[in-house]
């Protein structure tokens, strides 16, 4: 079965960002996790999810240009780290809202996972 052309758009962002940091291939990947269709928003996330520490400061930026949505910010639990969770502690800080929300869940995960 071939994957539709917008999957194979999101593939090919995911390998462009995690190659060369492409800021396009990561607007196309932050695009795809709004998108209504569930197998882009996987894709993406996973592509994100693959790309670790970079991803985390390509979500930062979109957080500081209110251009994240929650289902980003929870990707960061999924990254970790001490710059992940820098990011969710000043959401968790801020306005009451969707993206204080996910960031007070994800860091209820992250802390969850450091207890095991």
């Amino acid at each position: 079965m071939n994957p539709k052309p917008g999957s194979f758009k999101v593939i090919v962002a995911g390998m462009l960002w995690r190659t060369f940091g492409s800021k396009s291939a990561g607007a196309i990947l932050l695009d795809a996790m709004s998108a209504s269709n569930e197998q882009q928003r996987m894709l993406a996330g996973m592509m994100l999810v693959k790309a670790g520490d970079r991803s985390v400061v390509l979500i930062r930026e979109a957080v500081e240009s209110g251009r994240a949505g929650s289902q980003v910010v929870r990707l960061l639990a999924d990254l970790g780290g001490p710059g992940a969770r820098a990011v969710l502690e000043t959401l968790a800080a801020g306005k009451p809202g969707e993206l204080k929300d996910a960031a007070e869940q994800s860091l209820d995960l992250l802390e969850r996972i450091d207890d095991l």
